[in-house]
């Protein structure tokens, strides 16, 4: 039942992700819901296994959307889910997930231009973390609740 949730919300992400989110250009910047779901599961999950198999099939299939820059965009998603497992021992709060966010959108715009310019970090990685970490604020509750909801331990009584 939980492998069909996972894939059930990667079929939703992904549709919300082409569908809706990707024509959006809100000051140069187009939001990731993907990397937002990502960044959610790598701290939502407690295996490092499935986290990783997780972003993977995510990283794959954002890879076939973005056609020619298919090995860039499934390291940089399969990447992202190792970091930022590696890296959830920190609070998780808002300010970790835009701190994330923005780390990890100034290495992709680094790796696809190949430089770092200042004005591309202030024009489109931040904006676009901005965004991330919104869009990562709604879906983490939601994953919190549906996906990685803690079962209560029955006490057992003894009389």
């Amino acid at each position: 039942m939980r492998n069909f949730k996972i894939f059930l919300w990667i079929f939703v992400i992904f549709l919300v992700q082409t569908v809706v989110l990707s024509p959006i250009h809100i000051f140069g910047a187009v939001p990731s819901a993907v990397l937002a779901f990502v960044m959610c599961v790598a701290i939502l999950e407690n295996e490092f296994r499935t986290a990783v198999i997780i972003s993977g099939i995510c990283a794959v299939v954002m890879g076939a959307i973005g056609g020619r820059n298919f090995t860039e965009i499934t390291l940089f998603y399969a990447y992202s889910s190792i970091i930022v497992f590696a890296a959830r021992k920190r609070p998780r709060t808002i300010v970790w997930t835009f701190i994330m966010s923005a780390i990890l959108e100034i290495l992709l715009f680094a790796i696809r231009e190949m430089t770092l310019d200042v004005s591309v970090i202030f024009s489109d990685a931040l904006p676009t973390a901005v965004f991330n970490t919104v869009i990562a604020v709604i879906l983490y509750p939601i994953l919190k609740k549906t996906l990685y909801k803690e079962e209560k331990k029955k006490k057992l009584l003894i009389a």
